[in-house]
């Protein structure tokens, strides 16, 4: 009778009732932040978030179940057993903590997902039962079937709970806060239905035992102190998780700026211990060799910051990889920490490399060049050792070059290069300066014997080569110097050694001639000769002089060559041979030789006019002169400023430059013979010319060489030769002009022969032009008509 009144006059405090449901609520939606907090932590976060977890959501359920308890009103008074409130609050913790551990730390398979869901749950309800058994002095029996559905109720909610955390597609990505509220009503449903069901299941009835009730507080207030101490349990709790995201959130944009960075860049403590580290610094230490555990945070990096801290800036090797390497302190009154860049420069270093190579070495042979020749000879200058200075040049590059084709060309060169390297010592310098000219620096005790090494170079040179099929040999001519016996400076070394190799080119190539000082006071003529030819036209220094030619057989006097010639007050008679290279190569040629054309027409015009002769009149042409682009309308010019006959005019061409065969030169050619004007070939078979190329040019007259009537007569074979050039001439329909025949013997032999001009000094030597209007008056030749 007394169980059954104890029954009826049992009832819930509503406001409890609520109460306990808001704290479930929060519970829950703590459940799913704490579940998704420990997911996505690593190392001691995930220990510290699994702990606080465990406590967090372990006292919010406890506390739900406590408050809800209180709201129970008992007919007879009722006390709770210390011991077994404080053992439901662990066995709430424990529960909650276990069923995440077992979902964070390993994989979240099903398997473990069911086992951590009973767990949980158990502990939940487990937490539950133990409660009641605190209520004293009532005695409480359960049925059986509530008690199995209260218990997988606990279980279910857990399941809820951990699928929301740790297995559903809102584990790792963001879940608004409506669904979040959402799944927390209806766990929160779950979870006091758990309690109530466990509630329903419950027959009270008063204990036989007389227990001294010892509990003062009133239930109710004390069910509104737990739930305010569980709330501000809550509250330390969001703010954590708040404050959390938010410095997760300024370590994801620190990380998302650094990772953006090229550069790898790393925090490092006072010690060199890393206490952050980008990506990037991470991947190219991986791609370095860097064994990975020097790369994660807190490790210590021996090659980067172990005894280079105090380095500001500094480059180091790892393996194949170059890295530069940038310090900046990070100071204030708590840290003395330093933020470091670390760059790859491995590439920029070898495109450096390459781009100093490519500055000091020739592209073709690979040789050093004329700026790392000047440099390498600057440094044993200074260090004040005997210097020895070879300048070779290879005879007649250009024509292998027009022979053999540019490409067989290079690979002459090249085998040449690899040639000469191999005849020398490792200690000595080889250098291509020019396209085929060679510089070899030679010091100490090899000076010595630097003409010895000179001709050892002439002599491997002429070694034969392969090249397309054919067999080539080459020779070269040499100079040599030494510093400091004959020249002071690296200037003067390199300008004596070249004199002395020109002094090889005139005295027959294939030599090598060691610098003396009569080289120098040539050199100080010819800069004295180029400084006084500045001024010679200005200074009515230059003459023009006349050498007639004779036409065979009847000996009579064809036309005249115009020869240059220059006096100078105080050189005397300069020889054209001395000054017409100086002029070429210091540009004065264009000028003089415009002059010389234009006084020749200006002579012939005279002569026209007071005296009815017309000769024609051959002027030499130098084939510089006819790459410059003005050339054709300066000639147009004179003649029509002279008003010379064209007809009567004679332009005369080396054939020993290359500048004739020229697509561009044969077409310029051929416009001035349009003109009417003549085109002779002078100084034939000394030069480069093929029988293919020479029919194709629009020449009139071949002009052979003085140095074929050497020993001319009674040998054969250079009569032979002669006598074959005259033949192709008149094969190829041109006139033949043989100069330089002084007597009577080698006239016989032309005339014999069928040459068709002679010129030379046993008809007449240059003449002036009163001089040589003298002779026209004495020979009574008043005209000579062009047929």
């Amino acid at each position: 009778m007394d169980n059954a009144l104890l029954e009826m006059h049992a009832h819930h405090n509503p406001y409890l009732v609520v109460l306990s449901y808001i704290i479930a609520t929060i519970s829950a939606y703590a459940s799913i932040d704490l579940a998704k907090r420990v997911n996505v932590s690593k190392s001691n976060a995930k220990i510290f978030w699994l702990i606080s977890g465990g406590v967090t959501l372990g006292t919010g359920i406890w506390s739900m179940h406590f408050i809800a308890m209180l709201s129970f009103h008992f007919p007879v008074p009722v006390v709770y057993n210390t011991f077994l409130v404080v053992m439901s609050v662990f066995i709430a913790v424990i529960g909650c903590y276990s069923g995440f551990y077992l979902l964070a730390t390993k994989d979240n398979s099903i398997s473990r997902f069911i086992i951590a869901g009973i767990i949980m749950g158990s502990g939940i309800a487990t937490m539950h039962y133990v409660g009641m058994m605190a209520i004293k002095p009532i005695i409480i029996t359960y049925d059986p079937l509530l008690f199995i559905i209260s218990v997988f109720i606990g279980i279910f909610a857990s399941w809820v709970a951990l699928w929301l955390g740790f297995l559903s597609p809102y584990a790792r990505k963001k879940m608004s806060w409506k669904l979040k509220m959402l799944y927390s009503l209806i766990m929160a449903i779950a979870i006091t239905g758990m309690h109530y069901t466990g509630m329903a299941a419950a027959d009270f009835s008063n204990s036989p035992v007389n227990t001294e009730l010892t509990s003062s507080i009133n239930t109710s207030l004390l069910a509104w102190i737990v739930a305010a101490v569980t709330l501000l349990i809550f509250a330390l709790f969001f703010f954590s998780i708040t404050f959390d995201r938010m410095w997760r959130k300024q370590g994801l944009v620190q990380s998302i700026l650094l990772d953006s960075v090229a550069d790898g860049i790393v925090i490092t403590d006072q010690h060199g211990k890393i206490l952050h580290a980008n990506k990037t610094f991470g991947k190219m230490m991986m791609d370095a060799g860097i064994p990975s555990q020097f790369t994660e945070m807190h490790n210590y990096h021996p090659t980067l910051f172990i005894g280079s801290i105090q380095v500001d800036n500094h480059q180091i090797n790892l393996g194949t990889y170059i890295f530069e390497i940038k310090r900046r302190p990070i100071q204030d009154e708590e840290m003395n920490h330093h933020l470091w860049f670390i760059s790859d420069i491995t590439e920029r270093n070898h495109k450096e490399q390459q781009i100093a190579f490519m500055a000091y070495h020739d592209s073709l042979t690979k040789l050093p060049n004329r700026y790392k020749m000047q440099t390498i000879l600057d440094e044993w200058i200074e260090s004040a050792e005997k210097i020895g200075c070879i300048k070779l040049n290879i005879d007649r590059m250009k024509f292998a070059n027009d022979t053999l084709g540019h490409k067989a060309g290079d690979e002459l060169l090249k085998s040449i290069c690899k040639t000469l390297r191999s005849s020398l010592r490792a200690d000595d310098f080889l250098a291509r300066v020019e396209g085929d000219e060679f510089i070899i620096l030679i010091k100490d005790e090899r000076v010595k014997i630097i003409h010895i090494i000179a001709a050892t170079c002439i002599e491997v040179i002429q070694t034969p080569i392969s090249i397309n099929n054919s067999i080539i040999t080459i020779t070269a001519s040499a100079g040599t110097c030494t510093y400091p016996d004959k020249a002071t400076s690296a200037e003067e070394l390199i300008q004596f050694a070249d004199w002395a190799m020109l002094e090889s080119k005139k005295n027959g190539k294939n030599q090598t001639t060691a610098f003396n000082f009569f080289m120098q006071e040539l050199h100080n003529r010819m800069l004295l000769i180029e400084d006084a030819l500045s001024t010679a036209i200005e200074k009515g220094q230059l003459q023009l002089h006349y050498q007639p030619k004779i036409e065979m057989p009847s000996e009579q006097i064809e036309g005249v060559e115009a020869l240059l010639r220059w006096t100078h007050p105080s050189f005397g008679s300069v020889s054209p041979v001395e000054f017409i290279p100086i002029a070429e190569e210091k540009g004065f040629i264009h000028k003089i030789g415009g002059w010389v054309v234009r006084e020749a027409c200006l002579q012939w015009s005279r002569w026209n006019e007071e005296h009815n002769i017309r000769l024609v009149i051959a002027v030499n042409i130098a084939p510089i002169q006819l790459t410059k682009e003005d050339f054709y309308p300066s000639l147009l010019k004179i003649l029509e400023e002279t008003q010379m006959d064209p007809h009567y005019l004679e332009l005369e061409i080396t054939e020993s430059s290359s500048f004739v065969f020229e697509e561009k030169t044969n077409i310029m050619l051929t416009k001035i013979r349009n003109l009417g004007i003549k085109i002779s070939l002078d100084d034939f078979g000394t030069g480069y010319s093929s029988f293919s190329v020479l029919k194709q040019l629009p020449i009139d007259t071949l002009k052979i060489d003085r140095s074929f009537l050497k020993n001319l007569l009674d040998h054969v074979e250079q009569e032979a030769i002669v006598r074959s050039i005259i033949q192709l001439g008149h094969n190829l329909k041109f006139d033949v002009l043989v100069e330089g025949v002084e007597s009577i013997e080698e006239v016989e032999w032309l005339k014999n022969e069928g040459c068709d001009y002679i010129q030379g000094f046993f008809y007449s030597k240059p003449q002036r032009p009163e001089d040589l209007l003298t002779l026209l008056k004495h020979e009574r030749i008043e005209t000579v008509t062009i047929v």
